[in-house]
Protein backbone atom coordinates (compact mmCIF):
# COMPACT_ATOMS: atom_id res chain seq x y z
CA UNK A 1 0.00 0.00 0.00
CA UNK A 2 1.64 3.31 -0.99
CA UNK A 3 2.12 5.93 1.67
CA UNK A 4 -0.60 8.99 1.64
CA UNK A 5 1.62 12.09 0.21
CA UNK A 6 1.39 14.96 2.58
CA UNK A 7 -0.24 18.21 1.61
CA UNK A 8 2.16 21.10 1.16
CA UNK A 9 1.59 23.60 4.14
CA UNK A 10 3.04 25.99 6.14
CA UNK A 11 3.03 24.37 10.10
CA UNK A 12 3.46 26.19 13.40
CA UNK A 13 4.00 23.56 15.91
CA UNK A 14 4.38 23.64 19.67
CA UNK A 15 7.85 22.42 21.59
CA UNK A 16 7.00 18.57 21.35
CA UNK A 17 6.64 18.82 17.49
CA UNK A 18 2.66 18.42 17.37
CA UNK A 19 0.89 20.80 15.11
CA UNK A 20 -1.01 24.01 16.16
CA UNK A 21 -1.71 25.27 12.98
CA UNK A 22 -1.53 24.62 9.56
CA UNK A 23 -2.00 26.63 6.76
CA UNK A 24 -2.60 25.06 3.12
CA UNK A 25 -3.19 28.12 1.08
CA UNK A 26 -3.86 31.96 0.67
CA UNK A 27 -6.63 33.88 -1.03
CA UNK A 28 -6.21 37.57 -1.42
CA UNK A 29 -10.05 39.11 -1.53
CA UNK A 30 -10.00 42.37 -3.60
CA UNK A 31 -12.82 43.25 -3.07
CA UNK A 32 -13.76 42.62 0.85
CA UNK A 33 -9.81 44.03 1.53
CA UNK A 34 -8.87 41.02 3.18
CA UNK A 35 -6.19 37.81 2.85
CA UNK A 36 -7.98 34.66 3.77
CA UNK A 37 -5.65 31.28 4.75
CA UNK A 38 -7.25 28.28 4.42
CA UNK A 39 -6.01 26.42 7.92
CA UNK A 40 -6.43 23.29 10.02
CA UNK A 41 -6.21 24.39 13.84
CA UNK A 42 -4.91 21.67 16.15
CA UNK A 43 -4.66 18.72 13.78
CA UNK A 44 -8.04 18.47 12.99
CA UNK A 45 -10.77 21.70 12.54
CA UNK A 46 -10.44 23.44 9.15
CA UNK A 47 -11.34 26.46 9.05
CA UNK A 48 -10.76 30.24 7.16
CA UNK A 49 -9.07 32.98 8.82
CA UNK A 50 -9.66 36.10 7.83
CA UNK A 51 -6.58 39.17 8.06
CA UNK A 52 -7.32 42.74 6.97
CA UNK A 53 -5.09 45.37 6.51
CA UNK A 54 -6.55 47.28 9.77
CA UNK A 55 -6.07 43.72 11.87
CA UNK A 56 -2.25 44.25 10.74
CA UNK A 57 -2.62 48.05 11.47
CA UNK A 58 -4.30 47.47 15.11
CA UNK A 59 -1.32 45.05 15.79
CA UNK A 60 1.57 47.05 13.91
CA UNK A 61 3.24 47.38 17.47
CA UNK A 62 4.21 44.14 17.93
CA UNK A 63 5.85 43.86 14.12
CA UNK A 64 7.77 46.98 15.50
CA UNK A 65 8.78 45.78 18.62
CA UNK A 66 9.25 42.46 17.28
CA UNK A 67 11.42 43.19 14.34
CA UNK A 68 14.79 42.41 14.98
CA UNK A 69 13.44 38.87 15.63
CA UNK A 70 11.28 38.69 12.38
CA UNK A 71 14.21 39.69 10.27
CA UNK A 72 16.43 37.36 12.12
CA UNK A 73 13.74 34.71 10.96
CA UNK A 74 13.19 35.78 7.50
CA UNK A 75 17.33 36.35 6.68
CA UNK A 76 17.25 31.97 7.27
CA UNK A 77 14.44 31.48 4.14
CA UNK A 78 16.48 31.68 1.28
CA UNK A 79 18.72 28.48 2.86
CA UNK A 80 15.93 26.67 3.77
CA UNK A 81 14.19 27.20 0.29
CA UNK A 82 17.46 25.89 -1.46
CA UNK A 83 18.06 22.93 0.86
CA UNK A 84 14.10 22.06 0.24
CA UNK A 85 14.53 22.43 -2.93
CA UNK A 86 17.73 20.16 -3.24
CA UNK A 87 15.84 17.64 -1.45
CA UNK A 88 13.04 17.35 -3.46
CA UNK A 89 15.06 17.22 -6.61
CA UNK A 90 17.04 14.07 -5.15
CA UNK A 91 13.86 12.44 -3.97
CA UNK A 92 12.74 12.87 -7.73
CA UNK A 93 16.17 11.42 -9.04
CA UNK A 94 16.00 8.73 -6.63
CA UNK A 95 12.13 7.64 -7.54
CA UNK A 96 12.69 7.71 -10.85
CA UNK A 97 16.19 5.26 -10.35
CA UNK A 98 13.47 3.30 -8.87
CA UNK A 99 11.07 2.78 -11.42
CA UNK A 100 13.88 1.87 -14.17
Amino acid sequence: MAKKKAKPCISAKLEDGSPVVEVYKFDYEDDKNQLVMDCKALGSMRMDVIITPEDIARGWVVVKENKKAIFAFAKKLPKAIRTYKKEMKEKEQAAAQEEN
